[in-house]
């Protein structure tokens, strides 16, 4: 056995060496702090059995670093707790950023499906607004007709006869028109155009105009003759009459004016200037004679109206000419000819035409509108058509509408002819949306001027230029016709004379002293119309 201080110091030793290689161990170890901290701590409880200075010193500093230990751990922890609570605060932001992005798409798209719908809502009101006007046009052509019919019927209630209404247009033969225009003598020309060639002529004792077709017309007689009479069929009191066709010549015969065209008034500086009243007459007028086309059924249009073919009576009225010639004259195959219009292309013809019709190649009744507007514009101004209506907007822009109007044609009332201005300009518009209506909008304007237009061309105008056409007065009486009937002879007297003449035992033509073939008398419906239509003016 060993003594007690050789087993102190065997003890000592053992502690000494064995205490720092477990401590080294737990210091080289995978364990954690706090785990290493406790195993520290019990090992030092199992070695240590006695209360030495040195080994407790080093417990205490082994506490007092577990402490620092924890204290470090708790503010970890912390930190990862206050990691964790920002991180959720940022996922919630972002999570309301989402639901804000995912609001601002919903509301896009139906700001897109509302722009959407006004859109076809907007294009629905356009088509809406352009069924109204089509139905209202129609409306109003119905009315027309209408009326029309109904001063038909009631002539035909007034007439007392059995035999049926038969409209007689005269024919005639290609020796009268021959005789008539003295073998087409060039003097009796009185105008030439792509449409053919128009002569003077004497006609059964009638001062005619002849218009001859050119060669490239209707291809049968039938369809000449029918399309003739479809046209003989449009009468107006501001549309020249067409007093009878040839077919052998493909001619037609209209009534004479003998104050020729409005082209040659407003061009000619050799004539004396038209008065502003007889201007403003000549436009209502034509204005007049658009709205009887544009009402009829089916809807007539003009399609190429200009001052050459606005021609002027003994007193000034105005009559439209050449209407449905295009539909006699057939073109060739050559689509670059199909359009009556664009192939006599100078600058002159294009002014008066729609420039919508020069795009699409479509008429409408509105193209008609366009070509009036610049009519209307040179009467007021006698400008030529170049910077025509850029002046004219210019003028009204400055207030100063006398710098363009037509001084010669004497003192304009200025307010009145401003509206008519700014009518002819509105006429002009590019887009035919956007020109006026010729009854509600345009006669209206014309309307209150046709009282003091017509006093001041019976002012104007002599009594020798009131006299009737001479193709309206009776060869054997020299009075106007009431009840025109045509003899066998070609010529067409008063039913009174004729039957006189013939019941006094004659058998010869009153005209030509010729045997007549017969005594039988068809009744002139178409001059008589016309004769009552003059009458009425």
């Amino acid at each position: 056995m060993l003594d007690s201080n050789t087993e102190a110091k065997q003890s000592e030793k053992v502690k000494s060496e064995l205490i720092p290689n477990v401590l080294k161990y737990l210091d080289s170890s995978d364990m954690e702090d706090t785990e290493n901290v406790i195993a520290r701590t019990k090992l030092t409880d199992l070695l240590i059995h006695e209360d030495d200075e040195a080994l407790q010193n080093w417990r205490a500093k082994e506490i007092s670093r577990r402490k620092e230990v924890e204290e470090q751990l708790a503010r970890e922890k912390q930190d990862v707790l206050e990691m964790k609570n920002q991180r959720d605060k940022i996922i919630c932001e972002l999570q309301m950023v989402r639901d804000q992005s995912s609001a601002l798409k919903n509301q896009l798209f139906e700001s897109k499906c509302t722009a959407t719908e006004l859109e076809e809502k907007f294009l629905s009101a356009v088509d809406l607004l352009i069924s109204f006007k089509e139905r209202r046009d129609k409306l109003r052509i119905e009315h027309a007709n209408a009326v029309r019919k109904v001063e038909v019927l009631a002539k035909i209630g007034e007439a007392d006869t059995t035999s049926s209404y038969v409209v007689e247009f005269p024919a005639f033969s290609f020796m009268e028109i021959n005789e008539a225009t003295h073998d087409f003598d060039q003097s009796w020309k009185i105008g030439e155009g792509r449409y053919g060639s128009v002569y003077k002529g004497l006609l059964r004792n009638m001062l005619v105009a002849i218009k001859m077709l050119p060669s490239y017309g209707c291809q049968s007689l039938l369809e000449f003759q029918h399309q003739v009479e479809v046209l003989s069929r449009v009468r107006h009191p501001n549309l020249l009459t067409l007093i009878g066709s040839c077919a052998e010549s493909k001619s037609l015969v209209y009534e004479y004016l003998n104050n020729g065209s409005l082209a040659s008034h407003l061009a000619c500086k050799d004539k004396t200037p038209l008065p502003w009243q007889i201007r403003i007459s000549i436009a209502t007028n034509i204005c007049s004679a658009l709205i009887f086309l544009h009402s009829s059924d089916p809807c007539i249009i003009h399609g190429n109206l200009k001052p050459s073919k606005v021609l002027l009576d003994a007193n000034f009225v105005a009559k439209l000419g050449d209407l449905g010639i295009t539909s006699l004259v057939q073109h060739s195959v050559d689509s670059t000819d199909t359009s009556p219009v664009l192939c006599n292309n100078s600058h002159e013809n294009l002014a008066y035409v729609d420039p919508e019709y020069l795009d699409t190649g479509k008429l409408r009744p509105e193209s008609d509108v366009y070509s009036f507007g610049i009519i209307l514009l040179q009467l007021l101004t006698g400008r030529p058509l170049s910077g025509l209506v850029r002046d004219m907007r210019c003028a009204l822009e400055k207030e100063n509408i006398k710098t363009v109007l037509d001084l010669s044609a004497g003192e304009w009332p200025l307010y009145q002819t401003t509206q008519l201005a700014y009518l002819a300009l509105r006429c002009c518009e590019k887009t035919w949306l956007n020109r006026p209506d010729l009854v509600s909008e345009v006669w209206s304007v014309l309307k209150p001027f046709r009282t003091i237009c017509i006093d001041r061309r019976q002012e104007l105008t002599s009594k020798k230029h009131q006299r009737a056409p001479s193709h309206f007065v009776c060869p054997i009486v020299q009075e106007v016709m009431e009840d025109p009937y045509i003899a066998a002879d070609g010529f067409t007297y008063e039913e009174e004379a004729i039957r006189g003449w013939l019941d006094s035992g004659h058998d010869t033509s009153p005209m030509t002293n010729l045997t007549l073939e017969h005594t039988d008398l068809v009744p002139n419906y178409a001059l008589h119309n016309a004769i009552r239509e003059w009458q009425q003016q």
